[in-house]
Order: structure tokens, then sequence, then C-alpha cells
């Protein structure tokens, strides 16, 4: 790996002696247009503003926005906490397309599968507000992939980091006025990453045998190959066919803070639209969906000492997940405003196997998870001054699980259920008011509600010995949050600034906790009351002399109304600060990060509090015709620091906390042809 690591970094200096020829300035104001365009409760993050970042995935590059956070089990694979909302509280989509991870420890997120190369936008929409979607029940995140160009294209993209962190990618396009073909490869490799204390995050100690076998300890952190291609048609002036379908490949990707490490990941994804613009008089758009997906994941404990005496391991778990479901929507022309009427439907099938010596078990039982629902949004004018949408959405969702693992969920909740379906309803109201030209007053209530995930209703996991089972409640409800949010956005000339305020009534939250049984404990879940509320905040200050400012801090405090003590897995305050020089050819950076210590933990699920930090990050910029550099250095002054956030309820976690990486250099190169 060290001949290509030294090849890669050869052949950027080629390139950018290469391209010192096409010198021409680019205007630097991605901040202004991303504030003029987004709509309220949404923030758009644009790909070039993540190639300026060493983000390794999209968990870690939406971290740049006010109220997002990451979970962190290893070098790659951050889950995304959106206003400490998680895992199935949030949806995340690729081009409207539902994927999910096959692990049962969330080793892949949804956001997991898809390659920054394939990225053109990502947007964010906070709050219970989305009723295109199933289950958005504190927000949704919908990353959009790049469409080719007219003409031939290509673009090719060089990171190298510390800890041989190399991710190289390309893609080649041609879009003609009847035919486009776009097709891309990328490969991501990277050792384990070193903390504050200089320690690699597999050298750590383990008293129950956790601990990486000294062979693995400098051995990959992941080696991941993706590959996807893109065909459009446009078979009539207003009628367009797209097809999608990316393959990724993860092999040898660890997880500290897991018990196992993944063996390999692999995803296939199938997408499929076709649209019709303004097929009649009264009508702006009719859209149709199709998509499949499937992941295939297997996990061991080969490269830790616990698999030690065994032939190749002591637990392995095998995990499939695949999904197919589709959308109908059309947007309508009403004389006042747009009616988008939609109805979809998707399809999830998820099973996991478990290796112990004591034997295999169903983990997950070959659960079948259904959803039908219809939605309309409709957006009405009320003057030149206000505007007002409203959104309904109406569900019904089935689950079931085929295998019978019902000894379980009888021993701790007595009950032998395994089929559920639950049918509800949500919706939203908002409002956008303009009293001057600077300022926008916006806000709005809203309801939505998400049906219990498989995995919370019929996990099914016995443990050796006393350590405590994993099982499912077949009784649970599904959640509703119930949310209101208010904001104030100010678009002056030298000052953009925004300002929002949440408070959530949320019934029926589901939450991990830990039962007695007959013999020994178990870890479940269970329903609660709960209540949460905070804000984020973020201001944009355009100095003379090209300089800018800016600042930003989010806080989200949340309770367990039911059993009186605060949520577990909560992140504390946190804010960032920067101040960048930009001269439109070359741009230099400094900006600091921090969070204040949590100390409102679960005491019931030995959540641990966690110390406050802070780190300083240094980037620079150049910018040419044909090609941007960036480079910097994150974390400068070597902090060894760990965020908050950590997943009680993963059945598999071995205690210990992965910290986040110490002092590392990146370089980074994109060039377009």
């Amino acid at each position: 790996m060290k001949k290509y690591y030294f090849l890669i970094r050869l052949c950027m200096f080629f390139m950018i002696f290469h391209a010192s020829s096409f010198a021409e300035p680019i205007l630097l104001e991605e901040i202004i247009v991303r504030g003029k365009k987004e709509v309220p409760q949404e923030e758009c993050l644009d790909i070039k503003e993540v190639r300026e970042t060493p983000a390794r995935d999209v968990g870690d590059a939406l971290k740049v926005i006010e109220g997002i956070t990451a979970i962190r089990k290893g070098a790659i694979a951050n889950d995304i906490v959106l206003r400490s909302f998680q895992r199935d509280n949030i949806n995340c989509l690729i081009d409207g397309m539902r994927i999910y991870g096959a692990c049962p420890n969330r080793m892949d997120p949804n956001s997991f599968h898809i390659d920054f190369m394939e990225i053109d936008t990502i947007s964010v929409l906070k709050g219970p507000f989305d009723v295109k979607n199933p289950g958005s029940m504190g927000g949704v995140v919908e990353i959009k992939t790049i469409r080719p160009d007219k003409g031939w294209g290509s673009n090719i993209n060089i990171f190298a980091g510390s800890d041989e962190n190399i991710s190289a990618s390309f893609n080649v396009s041609r879009a003609g006025e009847r035919l486009d073909l776009l097709l891309g490869y990328s490969h991501r490799y990277s050792l384990p990453y070193r903390d504050g204390n200089g320690d690699r995050i597999t050298e750590f100690d383990s008293s129950d045998s956790n601990t990486y076998k000294k062979r693995e300890k400098d051995d990959n952190a992941y080696s991941i190959n993706t590959y996807w291609s893109k065909f459009g048609i446009n078979l009539l002036d207003n009628h367009r066919l797209e097809l999608d379908y990316a393959r990724q490949e993860a092999d040898d990707v660890i997880y500290p803070y897991l018990l196992m490490d993944a063996v390999y990941d692999d995803t296939d994804r199938l997408n499929m639209n076709y649209e019709i613009s303004s097929p009649g008089h009264h009508i702006k758009k009719l859209k149709a969906q199709f998509y499949w997906n499937q992941v295939k994941h297997d996990m061991t404990d080969e490269k830790r000492l616990s698999s030690m005496g065994f032939d190749e391991y002591k637990m392995r778990c095998y995990a499939e997940a695949a999904t197919f479901g589709g959308k109908f929507e059309s947007d309508i022309f009403l004389p006042n405003g747009i009616l988008t009427l939609g109805v979809d439907y998707y399809f999830r099938n998820w099973e996991a196997e478990n290796t112990l010596p004591m034997g295999k078990q169903k983990m997950m039982p070959d659960v079948d998870s259904s959803n039908i629902g219809t939605y309309m949004e409709y957006g009405q004018p009320m003057g030149e001054d206000i505007r007002l949408t409203l959104g309904l959405r109406f569900d019904c969702a089935k689950t079931k699980a085929n295998d019978d693992r019902t000894d379980l969920y009888a021993l701790y909740h007595n009950t032998r259920d395994r089929e559920e379906t639950d049918s509800y309803a949500g919706g939203n109201i908002q409002f956008l008011y303009t009293p001057v030209k600077e300022i926008e007053l916006f806000g709005g209530f809203g309801a939505m509600t998400r049906p219990p995930a498989p995995d919370e209703r019929y996990i099914a996991m016995k443990k050796p010995q006393m350590i405590p089972d994993w099982v499912g409640n077949p009784k649970l409800n599904p959640s509703e949050n119930r949310e209101f949010d208010f904001g104030v956005k100010y678009l002056g000339d030298i000052l953009y600034g925004k300002t929002t305020f949440f408070y959530s009534d949320i019934k029926n939250f589901i939450s991990v906790y830990d039962l007695e049984g007959p013999v020994k404990s178990a870890r479940s879940f269970r329903n609660v009351d709960a209540t949460l509320y905070g804000g984020e905040i973020n201001l944009n200050l355009f100095l003379p002399f090209d300089f800018h400012l800016q600042g930003g801090l989010s806080y989200t405090r949340a309770r367990d109304d039911t059993n009186d003590k605060p949520l577990s897995e909560i992140p504390p305050l946190q804010g960032r600060i920067a101040s960048r020089y930009d001269v439109h050819r070359y741009f230099a950076e400094i900006e600091g990060i921090f969070a204040d210590g949590q100390h409102r933990v679960d005491p019931d699920l030995n959540e641990d509090k966690t110390p406050g930090w802070g780190i300083m990050n240094l980037k620079f910029g150049l910018k040419f015709k044909k090609m941007n550099i960036f480079a910097g250095v994150n974390n400068l002054f070597d902090r060894y620091y760990c965020e908050h956030l950590s997943y009680q309820r993963d059945p598999f976690r071995n205690g210990i906390k992965v910290p986040e990486t110490g002092r590392n250099f990146y370089l980074n190169l994109a060039w377009s042809l």
C-alpha cells in the first residue's frame, strides 16, 4: 500500500504543476448563495464545501451544520444525529430512495452507502415538516446525486491525509440533446487514525479480550471501492427517463467501539425516475419513481484476542437487508398556489444470524416491513409578504417476524405476537413572513409519526451466562412528535444570520432500558413520553479587506417525562467560530470548534458523563480555471477528546469510547476537464 501512496502523491504533484496554466479567479460565495436559496427549515450543503474538509463520509461532513452531530464507532461510517433524533427517528434518502443498512449494530448507517464523488448537494430539513416521505419524525436528510452537464466532461478528485487516508475518484460523462451517460469509480483506504495521545484507535486494552491482535493494530481501517452509473434519455420534449445503478464494496472496516469488525459490506443500489413536465394546462409535473437496493454484511471478531483458540472467530454475525419501493407524485397549478399530491410504498426485509460457541440463532428473525401512504402539500401566498404551507399525510405500516423467536418475547414481555399493523396520520402548517426586505420570520407546527423499527420490536439475542440478553418489544406503539418551530432570518449586504427555536412534545418515544427477567436481565425497548427543546444560531459577517467571520451554536435539552430523568444519548451545547480571508483566487481560514461537557445522562443505563473540549483547525485553498486545491490541518494542538454520543442500544458494544482524530494533515485536489 505504501507504494500506491507514493504514486498518488507523485500524481498529485504532476497535476498541480500542469494545472497552473489554467489560472483564473473564481468567486467564493457558497455561504451567501446557500443562505438566500434555502427554505426556512431547510439547510443545504454543497459538495464544494465538503471538499474543503477532511470529512470521510456524509455523517462527518454534515457536522458543519448547526444541530447535527454524529456517532463514531470507527474511522468511517459515522451515523447522523439531528437535534438529538437518530436512527429511524430521521430519514436519510438518496435521490428519494430509502436505503437501510444490514448490521444490527448500525455499522453501516444509511448515509454510508454513497461516495462523495456521486453527490451534488445534501439538504437537511429539521423537524417534522416533511410529508412526502413516511416516518420523518425528527427531520430528513436528502442526498442528491450529480447529473451530467452538456457535452463531454470528466472530474478527478484525489485526497491524501495523515495515517494514509487516501481517496481517489473520477467520473466521465457525455450529455447530448436526447441521451446522457455518466460513469464513475472511487477507491478509499486508510489506516487506523491516531488520537490526541498519539495512539491508534486500535491500541486499547480491554479486560474481556476485545483488544486487537498485535498484527491487526496497524492494518486497514477500511478499504472501499464504489462504482456508479447514470443513464438519461429525453423521450420527448417534456418526458425524461433516468436510470441509476451503483455498487459499493467495503472490506475490512474496523469498529473499535464494538465486539466485532466488518469483513465486508456490499451494497447494490438501483433507482429509476420518469418525469413529465407540463403534461396539461393545470399540471406542472408528473413523476414516477421505482427503486431497489440490497446490503450484504458479514462481521466477526477474527481481528480480536477473543478469537484466540478458535479456527477463525469466536463470534460472527451475517446479515442481509433488501428494500424496494416507489412513488407517484404530481404538482398541480391552482389559482392561488401549487398543490402536490402523491402516493408511496416501500417493502423492507431484514434478517441476521448470529454465531457464538453456544450455537447459531436468528438475531433478526427475517422481518418484513411495509408502508403505504398518501400525502398532499399546498403552498399559497397570502399577499406579497406572507406565505402559508399546509401538509397532510396518511400511512398504513405492517411488520412481521417470519422466524419464531417468541420464546424470548414471552419470557420478557409476556407476549407471543410477531405481526403488527399501524395506521397513523400527520401533517404541518408553516408560515413565512417578510415584514421588510432583509428580514424573514418563519415558523410552524408539525406532527409526524413513525412506527417501531424491526429491531425495536423483534430483535432476539440470547447472551451466554449472566450477560444481559437483547430482546425487542412487540407491544411497542408508534412514536409521535408534535413540534413548534420559530425562527428569524436576516439577509443583509454584510450580515447573514439565522436563529431557530424548537419545542418537541413526543408521545411514545422509543427508549432503551434494562428490565429484569425471571432468570437474568435483558436490554429492551419501551415507550415513554419525552420533551425536547433547544435551537440553533448561525451568523455570517462580511468585513472589509476580504475578511469573513462565521459562527454558530446549537443546543438540545431532553427529558424522559415518564420516568422523570434526562433522556439518554443527547449531545451537549456545541459551537463553531471561523475567520476567513478570501481574495477569490485563494483563501485561508482559521476555525475553532468546541463542545460543553454533558452531565445530563441516564444513570439507569450507566451512560457516562463527558468533559468539554475545544479544537482549532486551519485550511487553505487555491482556485484555478480547471482545478481546486485545498489543504489543511485539523486539531492543530493535537487535543485528545471524545464526542459524547455513544450507542447504549447496540447489542455488541464493548464499552470502549472511540476518540476523535488527533492532529491530521490533508491535501485535496479536484480537477474538472
